[in-house]
């Protein structure tokens, strides 16, 4: 094992142990030390994500991963991680975490993709852990041990994801070639690329999320919501920080960010609901996947659908289907408890057809919930689709433009 992979690894470790201890200062001042190029103790950003997205690849290709025996709760992992934590372990779960760094780095600072690749490290390593019963230590020298670091290297360029994850944990994941460049238009028709960019997506991450939350089956309210006690974990697979609660609270101001467009997307108050009804964005989500029949809501539990079953997002031929459920779920959000002339009018507004901002006449709340889940940006005031995800997302405009 080369020099530069030891002290990454042992980085890596420091920065689990501290994030397990809930020893955060350590952890950031750990991970703000770490920069674009790598020094004589110091790992770079690429080498700690690449060393990082390797172990995930390994580690997920174990039984109890595979056989859902071990469960990473990602509304547990602290928020300086980020919100790419879900989408590394959607990736992992399909053995393309590392194989997507090259896409994750060009879509997000690298500091970022190294942060959410260590503390996903670090609650994938507490859910084994759990799961055999074992102490964090143990499982941590059994699967990311401590290697000794022979002589210091000079500083040097940053090495790829790839190149500092060339010694992959057991079992070794096959690194694959490095994604291809395509320019706009070639991009827009060829489906491999746009099948990448929404497997890349937050909102795939809480598909599957909700997926691994389901199980087999899992009991739900007379009317097909989450029951309360769910409504915390149901809640972060889209993003939404919220609480179940008996009584619900006198509202609180909505920031700033949700009646103007203009202001970039701000941090949500936690929503405290007696009942998941009172969350719509979460019920078009569930609205969504059940009218795509991921999902079957029954009396009284909530199990997979018939298009579960065969629907793995594990190859491009699944693109049609894949962009389908975009779709379905965008009309959702905007539709979903909505008043019709908005939901018209919003949608209008992103297809380009409309200039009205106002928070009156466009759903904005509803327009950062679609920003939040990586289906369009909002560009100094002006909603746009990426162009990967146009034929999807435009679908989903449209039906909710009438």
């Amino acid at each position: 094992m080369s020099d530069e992979r030891a002290r990454t690894m042992n980085t890596l470790r420091e920065i689990a142990q501290a994030v397990h201890a809930q020893q955060y200062p350590a952890a950031e001042e750990l991970l703000g030390s770490i920069g674009p190029e790598a020094t004589e103790s110091i790992p770079s950003n690429q080498q700690l994500a690449g060393v990082a997205l390797a172990h995930l690849d390994a580690w997920y290709a174990r039984n109890e991963f595979q056989h859902g025996a071990a469960r990473v709760v990602q509304s547990e992992i602290p928020s300086s991680a980020g919100n790419l934590t879900p989408t590394l372990e959607a990736l992992a779960r399909k053995g393309r975490a590392l194989r997507s760094a090259e896409s994750l780095l060009r879509r997000n600072p690298e500091s970022a993709v190294a942060r959410a690749g260590a503390y996903m490290v670090t609650a994938t390593l507490t859910a084994l852990a759990a799961h055999r019963d074992e102490s964090f230590e143990i499982v941590m020298d059994d699967l990311l041990p401590g290697k000794k670091v022979n002589t210091p290297v000079a500083p040097a360029a940053s090495a790829t994801p790839s190149d500092a994850a060339e010694e992959a944990p057991e079992p070794v994941v096959e690194e694959a070639p490095a994604e291809p460049t395509f320019s706009a238009d070639e991009s827009q028709n060829d489906s491999s690329a746009r099948y990448t960019a929404i497997v890349e997506t937050r909102f795939m991450a809480a598909v599957k999320e909700f997926q691994q939350w389901m199980g087999q089956s899992h009991p739900v309210t007379g009317t097909g919501a989450p029951k309360r006690a769910d409504i915390k974990d149901v809640a972060a697979t889209i993003g939404i920080d919220a609480e179940g609660v008996a009584k619900k609270p006198d509202p609180v101001d909505p920031p700033a960010s949700d009646t103007d467009l203009s202001v970039p997307a701000e941090p949500q108050p936690t929503r405290h609901v007696p009942s998941a009804q009172g969350i719509p964005e979460l019920m078009a989500f569930l609205a969504a996947l059940q009218e795509f029949e991921f999902v079957e809501m029954l009396s009284t539990k909530v199990q997979p659908g018939t298009r579960a079953l065969d629907f793995g997002f594990e190859d491009v031929d699944q693109l049609e289907a894949a962009e389908e459920l975009v779709a379905t779920y965008v009309h959702q959000t905007l539709t979903y408890d909505a008043d019709s002339d908005a939901a018209v009018r919003t949608a209008q507004l992103v297809l380009g057809q409309a200039s009205d901002t106002d928070a009156d006449s466009v759903l904005i709340p509803r327009l950062r919930q679609l920003e939040t889940m990586d289906l369009i940006e909002i560009n100094d005031g002006t909603p746009v689709i990426p162009d990967l995800l146009s034929d999807a997302v435009r679908n989903g405009l449209e039906r909710a433009a009438g």
